[in-house]
């Protein structure tokens, strides 16, 4: 017996295959033979490179991390003052602005990794 989450899921694959298909089983039909649709490179025209993509999701997950990291420096203090001298509150507190320190000095070291192994591949390879 199938299971419903499972029905589910394989009617929003199919769904959203033939939603993303579709215009190019119609483009097709109209001319045979002619290719008309195209994808157009959605990093620009000069970002060919796989290389240039890797830097763009790098540099988006560090941004969107570095974000994440002061809303948790902000919760971890405001559960510290919430605490009111409750030991377990404070115990808490410390953990979690502890944990989120590490979180972000670890964020902010694998992203100056990658940077500098880039920069490394890009001057001994001489590509822009």
């Amino acid at each position: 017996m199938i299971n419903i989450n499972y029905k589910k899921t394989l009617a929003f694959i199919f769904s959203f295959s033939l939603v993303i298909l579709l215009p190019l089983f119609v483009s097709y039909a109209a001319n045979p033979g002619v290719p008309t649709a195209t994808i157009q490179n959605p990093l620009g025209a000069n970002n060919t490179s796989v290389q240039d993509l890797l830097m763009r999701v790098m540099n988006l997950v560090a941004m969107v991390g570095g974000i994440v990291v002061v809303f948790f420096i902000i919760y971890s203090g405001f559960t510290l003052v919430m605490a009111r001298g409750n030991p377990e509150g404070l115990k808490k507190g410390k953990e979690m602005l502890f944990a989120t320190i590490i979180g972000g000095a670890i964020l902010l070291g694998a992203d100056v990794i990658a940077n500098v192994v880039v920069d490394t591949v890009k001057a001994t390879t001489g590509a822009k």
